[in-house]
C-alpha cells in the first residue's frame, strides 16, 4: 500500500540456504500483484534488474534458487541461455521479467547503464566467505537510475548474508543520503538461523 510513486528500499537479510533469494521472487510477484488489483495489468510485465557480483555466481547460486522454485511449481521459464527469465501466473500471463547481471561482464555493466526496470535487485552484497565478493554501494547509485519502468512502483531490493559491521549496508541511511537518495522509504526482514525449517 501507500503512494505509487514512492520509491522503497527492502532488505532481506538471513544466513546461507534460509530462503532470502526466493522471498525476493515473491516479493516482485507481490508488487505484480498490487498492479493487477490496481487495474493496471497491461503495465505488466514488471522488469527487474537482478545484480551480482560475478556472472559465475549468478549462475551458481541465484538462478539455481529460480530453478529450485521452478522444481517446487512456479511458472518460471528461462530464456537466453539463462540470461533472464519470466514468472507467469496459473493462467500464462507474464507477472515479472527478471534480468540478471554480473558486474565483472564489462559488456553487462554497459547494459545496465541503458536498462529501465522496476526493481533494482542487488543480490548477495555482504561477502559470504570465499563464495562472494559482495556488491560495492557505487552499484546502488548506478542501478537506482535504472528504476522508471512506467506505471510500477519503484522498488530497490537487498538480499544479503548477515554483513560484518563496516558493510555499507549497515549504515544504510547514511549510504543512500550520500547517494542523494534520502528520501526512500526503507523496511528491513531478518530471517533467524532456523527458520526457513521451521516453518516448512
Amino acid at each position: 500500500n501507500g503512494p505509487r510513486t514512492e520509491l522503497r528500499l527492502i532488505e532481506i537479510e538471513g544466513s546461507r540456504g534460509e530462503g532470502k533469494t526466493t522471498a525476493g521472487i515473491w516479493c516482485c510477484a507481490a508488487i505484480a500483484e498490487r498492479v493487477i488489483a490496481d487495474g493496471r495489468s497491461s503495465a505488466l510485465p514488471i522488469k527487474v534488474g537482478v545484480i551480482r557480483d560475478t556472472w559465475v555466481n549468478i549462475q551458481r547460486t541465484t538462478v539455481d534458487s529460480f530453478m529450485q522454485a521452478k522444481a517446487k511449481g512456479a511458472n518460471i521459464e528461462f530464456f537466453n541461455q539463462q540470461h533472464d527469465c519470466i514468472l507467469y501466473d496459473e493462467s500464462g500471463f507474464p507477472l515479472c521479467h527478471f534480468y540478471f547481471f554480473g558486474l565483472d561482464r564489462p559488456d553487462q555493466a554497459d547494459n545496465l547503464q541503458g536498462f529501465q526496470c522496476a526493481v533494482l535487485w542487488l543480490e548477495e552484497i555482504a561477502p559470504a566467505a570465499t563464495m562472494s565478493a559482495g556488491i560495492p554501494a557505487e552499484a546502488l547509485g548506478l542501478g537506482v537510475t535504472s528504476i522508471r519502468q512506467e506505471g510500477i512502483p519503484g522498488r530497490i531490493l537487498l538480499t544479503f548474508n548477515p554483513p560484518p559491521p563496516d558493510h555499507w549496508v549497515c549504515t544504510i541511511e547514511e549510504t543512500l543520503a550520500n547517494l542523494g537518495m534520502d528520501n526512500i522509504r526503507i523496511q528491513r526482514y531478518v530471517f533467524t538461523p532456523g527458520e526457513k525449517s521451521a516453518h516448512f
